[in-house]
């Protein structure tokens, strides 16, 4: 079998005294889909955000592609649903903005007819390409998880982790 897209060896993570994983460990291999199932507080999505590098862990690694996730310049190659949009309140961004923010991981500042044709082709893939000029904050809930996942999409990612997605 080949490497692990995604792997975790002996995490624990605490905010504060509060001690959330211990002794973690996991392998996600190509074509492998994978949940993780557990009550509310029981460290999911922390879990995640170990393994995608936004918070370190307290004991154990975390690697995907076979590197540190905080050390990755490939980042366009993962493809993340937060649980919650990371801007709360009236995001003045248009939906079309947010999800070209998702494809600057993959071509830097500049957007070219291409990129334009990824992000339209994410909008439609989750029904949105109606509501592509609206301000985001504008949208329901549902409608604004959808542009995350647009937004996670439009690299056409190796890997996708969503986060309680619907």
């Amino acid at each position: 079998m080949s490497a692990p897209v995604l792997e975790a060896h002996d995490v624990a993570f605490s905010y504060g005294a509060t001690a959330v994983l211990d002794g973690v460990s996991l392998a996600v291999h190509a074509g492998e889909f994978v949940a993780l199932a557990g009550g509310n507080g029981s460290g999911k999505s922390t879990l995640l955000r170990v393994l995608l590098g936004l918070v370190r862990p307290t004991r154990g690694e975390a690697r995907i592609f076979g590197e540190a996730p905080e050390k990755r310049h490939d980042r366009w190659r993962v493809g993340y649903v937060p649980q919650r949009p990371p801007v709360q309140g009236d995001l003045p961004a248009t939906v079309t903005e947010v999800v070209a923010a998702g494809r600057l991981a993959r071509t830097g500042w500049r957007l070219r007819a291409a990129d334009h044709a990824a992000i339209a082709d994410a909008l439609a893939t989750v029904g949105l390409s109606d509501h592509a000029a609206m301000r985001f904050g504008d949208l329901s809930g549902g409608q604004q998880q959808r542009v995350l996942i647009a937004k996670a999409i439009v690299n056409d990612p190796e890997l996708l982790i969503l986060d309680e997605p619907i």
